[in-house]
């Protein structure tokens, strides 16, 4: 985590609680010293002017299970799930 500050100074991050829901929780830091005796955290990069549908954030959501890393077998659920923010 340190050397990734390092490479990317300005850079501010969204850090969200690992069993989190509803935006609780979710703060924005540009220190990763702060993280240092965090768990149960997950931590991106946070993107000031994210892609949009519609003027609305959404995320997909593809299900796959891995059964076998050599050789690597994957299997990848038909359905997916799109998510519109409100």
């Amino acid at each position: 985590m340190a050397a990734y500050q390092e490479q990317n100074p300005n850079s501010i991050l969204i850090v969200k609680p690992e069993a989190g829901c509803q935006g609780r929780g979710i703060y924005l830091t540009d220190s990763v010293a702060e993280l240092e005796d965090k768990s149960g955290v997950i931590v991106q990069q946070y993107l000031d002017n994210p892609c949009l549908l519609d003027g609305l954030k959404f995320d997909f959501r593809i299900y796959v299970l891995v059964t076998c890393m050599n050789p690597l077998r994957v299997y990848v659920y038909e359905e997916g799930l799109v998510r519109l923010a409100t």
